[in-house]
C-alpha cells in the first residue's frame, strides 16, 4: 500500500512538471528593450529599431529624403531602417529561445514490451515511462549558461548598433567632402579653360607659339578628367551612404543638408578616455558574459560525469487477466568507460582561451583609444595650421597677383596660377576636414560613447 502511494505521488509529480513545461512562453521583448536601452546609453540616440514596431513605409521614407538628408536623419535611419542591424536584433530572439529551451525538462520516454510465451499461455504487455532525474540537477546550470550567452548576445548587438552608427557618420562625412571636392574640381576646370583661352588669344596675336598653346591644353584636359572622376566619387560616396541606410533606389540626386563638423575645442584627455572605454565598451562586457557562461558550462560538464538516471512507473499486464503488476523502474547509464573527462578538460581550456582573449581585447581597446586620440589631436593641429597659416598666405599671394595684374606689372596667367594654387590648398583643406571628422568618429567608436 505504501509503495503504491509513493508510486502515485511520483506519477503526479511527473505530470505536474510536464504541465508546467508545456506552459512555458517565449517572450523576448524585455531582452530587446534591454538592448535598445544599451544602444541609447552608448550612443545618445533615443530612437532605436524595435522588432515589434512597424517598419518605415515607402511614403515615410520618401518624406524624409525629399526634404534633403541631414546628418541627424541619416543616423536615425541607420538605427531603425538598416536591414543588417535588424538581422542582428533577431539574434537576441534566438538566444532567448535557447534560454527557454535550457530550462525545459526533456520529454519522458515510453517503452513498450510485448512478450509471447513459447510453450503456450498468456502474452504479457509491459509499459515503462521514464523521466531523466539527473536533468533536475543540471537544469539550473544549463539555464545559467544560456542566460549568460543571452546577455553576451545583447551586449554584442548593442555594440554592433554603435558601430553601424559610426560607419553611417563616416559615410555621410565622406559624401559631404566628395561634394565639396566636386565644386573645387569644377572651379579648377574653369581656371584651366581660362588659362587655355588666354594662351590661345596670345597665340592668335603672335605673342605665343603653338607649343605654348599645346602646353596649356594639357592642364585643361586633366582638369576635365578630374571633374569626371570627382562626379563618380560623389556618386559612389552617396551609394555607400545608401548602403548604410538600406536604401534600394538611386541616390545620386540626393541632397545632403549637413556640413563637416568643427574642430574639438578642448584638449583630449587620453588616459581618461582609455579608462572610460575599458569600463563602457559593450564588446568587453559581452566577453565577460561569455566567460561567465563558460565557467558555468564547466560546472555543468562536471555534473554530466555522473551519467544519466531515468526513473518512472512500470506496468505489467497479462492478456486475459484483470490483474496488473505496477512498480518503479530505473535506468542508469553507468559512467564506466566515458566519465566525461574530455569534455571537462575541453571546457577548461575554452575558459582559459576566453580569458586570454579578453585580456588581449583590453590591450587592443586601450591602444585603439590612444591611437584615435592622437589622430584627433594631430588633425586638429593640421587644420589649425591650414586656417592660421597656409590659407591666409595663399589668399594674400592671390590678392597681390591681382593687384599686380591691375597695375599692368604681371600677366593674367600669373593670377590664374595663383587661383589654381588656392584651389589646391582648398582641396587639401577639405580632405583634412574629412580626416578630422573621421578621426572624431573613430575615437567615439573606440571609446564606446559620445565624446562631449
Amino acid at each position: 500500500m505504501i509503495l503504491r502511494t509513493r508510486l502515485l505521488a511520483w506519477i503526479g509529480t511527473t505530470l505536474i512538471l510536464t504541465i508546467q513545461a508545456s506552459c512555458v512562453q517565449v517572450e523576448p521583448k524585455p531582452d530587446f528593450e534591454e538592448a535598445r536601452d544599451l544602444v541609447t546609453q552608448s550612443t545618445g540616440r533615443a530612437e532605436v529599431f524595435d522588432p515589434f514596431a512597424p517598419l518605415l513605409s515607402e511614403q515615410e521614407l520618401g518624406a524624409v529624403l525629399d526634404q534633403g538628408l541631414s546628418l541627424e536623419e541619416a543616423l536615425r535611419l541607420a538605427l531603425i531602417h538598416n536591414r543588417e542591424l535588424q538581422a542582428e536584433f533577431q539574434r537576441i530572439g534566438v538566444s532567448h529561445a535557447d534560454w527557454v529551451q535550457a530550462r525545459l525538462l526533456s520529454n519522458p520516454s515510453l517503452d513498450l514490451l510485448l512478450r509471447f510465451p513459447t510453450g503456450g499461455g498468456r502474452s504479457v504487455l509491459e509499459a515503462i515511462v521514464g523521466v531523466q532525474l539527473f536533468e533536475l540537477w543540471r537544469i539550473p546550470l544549463r539555464a545559467e549558461v544560456a542566460e549568460h550567452n543571452l546577455q553576451s548576445t545583447i551586449f554584442e548587438v548593442a555594440r554592433r548598433a554603435g558601430e553601424r552608427l559610426a560607419d553611417t557618420r563616416k559615410a555621410y562625412y565622406a559624401a559631404l567632402a566628395a561634394e565639396e571636392l566636386l565644386q573645387i574640381a569644377q572651379q579648377n576646370l574653369d581656371l584651366a579653360a581660362r588659362s587655355f583661352e588666354a594662351i590661345a588669344d596670345l597665340h592668335s596675336a603672335g605673342a605665343a607659339d603653338a607649343f605654348e598653346e599645346t602646353l596649356a591644353r594639357g592642364p585643361w584636359l586633366s582638369a576635365e578628367l578630374g571633374l569626371r572622376t570627382a562626379r563618380m566619387e560623389v556618386a559612389n560616396a552617396k551609394r555607400e551612404l545608401a548602403e548604410q541606410l538600406s536604401l534600394e533606389h538611386s541616390v545620386e540626386e540626393l541632397e545632403l543638408t549637413g556640413r563637416l563638423p568643427e574642430l574639438l575645442e578642448d584638449e583630449v584627455d587620453t588616459e581618461a578616455l582609455v579608462k572610460q572605454a575599458l569600463q563602457s565598451r559593450l564588446d568587453l562586457q559581452a566577453m565577460i558574459a561569455a566567460i561567465e557562461a563558460m565557467e558555468t558550462h564547466l560546472r555543468l560538464e562536471n555534473r554530466r560525469a555522473w551519467g544519466d538516471l531515468a526513473a518512472g512507473p512500470a506496468v505489467e499486464m497479462a492478456s486475459g487477466s484483470g490483474d496488473a503488476r505496477v512498480g518503479p523502474a530505473l535506468n542508469l547509464r553507468l559512467p564506466i568507460f566515458d566519465q566525461n573527462q574530455a569534455q571537462v578538460v575541453r571546457a577548461e581550456f575554452q575558459k582559459r582561451q576566453l580569458r586570454k582573449l579578453f585580456q588581449s581585447a583590453r590591450v587592443t581597446v586601450a591602444q585603439e583609444v590612444r591611437s584615435s586620440a592622437d589622430r584627433v589631436q594631430t588633425t586638429a593641429g593640421n587644420l589649425q595650421f591650414y586656417r592660421a597659416e597656409l590659407l591666409p598666405q595663399v589668399e594674400r599671394s592671390l590678392e597681390m597677383a591681382r593687384e599686380s595684374f591691375t597695375a599692368g606689372q604681371s600677366p593674367l596667367l600669373a593670377v590664374i596660377e595663383m587661383q589654381r594654387q588656392l584651389l589646391e590648398v582648398r582641396r587639401g583643406y577639405v580632405s583634412l576636414c574629412l580626416e578630422a571628422a573621421v578621426a572624431i568618429s573613430d575615437l567615439e567608436r573606440a571609446v564606446g560613447a559620445p565624446i562631449p
